[in-house]
């Protein structure tokens, strides 16, 4: 900024200037922070795990990590169980809320639109009506008087040209 500031012919208002034409910003985080901060914490739960599991099939002894990895195992299976019926509830609450949007839309958004287009048909009626029975009398009104009014214009061109044809003709009276 120092830079600008020092260059001949630019004032010191033209950087606020320029730095009010940028976009703002809006404050806080991005939609996608809280997603990759989550699996950025399943990853490190898994490697946890993995170390851990590791750590004990090295140091114990086998019979007793076997033990160990049948434990991890069931609890395993339990979570991912729980997790399958979790996903049946999910399922099942949005088929419901998927029946109610179709019910929405067959009995509430229906009727609405189906008198929008009742509306529309009146209106383009009513144009109808006062085009046929009120804009078409009226323009052919006025061209009617428009052409009485060329036909009153090229008369009275045509009376005067014969006055002055016949002034012209005449001839000058001595006395």
């Amino acid at each position: 900024m120092p830079e600008q500031a020092s260059k001949p012919g630019q004032s010191a208002a033209q950087p606020a200037a320029l730095q009010g034409e940028a976009p703002e910003q809006k404050k806080g985080r991005a939609w996608y922070f809280w997603p990759l901060v989550g699996g950025a914490a399943i990853v490190a739960v898994f490697i946890v795990g993995l170390v851990t599991a590791l750590a004990v099939a090295i140091i114990a002894d086998p019979d007793d990590a076997a033990s160990w990895v049948g434990i991890i195992r069931d609890l395993f299976i339990i979570v991912l169980a729980m997790e399958g019926m979790l996903m049946g509830v999910a399922l099942i609450v949005l088929i419901l809320q998927l029946a109610a949007l179709v019910n929405l839309l067959q009995n509430e958004l229906q009727p609405i639109v189906d008198n929008a287009n009742e509306t529309v048909t009146t209106v383009r009626g009513t144009a109808q009506f006062m085009s046929q029975n009120l804009v078409e009398p009226v323009i052919k009104a006025g061209a009617l008087m428009a052409g009485v009014g060329g036909v009153v214009r090229e008369l009275l061109r045509l009376r005067r040209s014969v006055r002055q044809g016949r002034a012209g003709a005449r001839p000058a009276k001595e006395g």
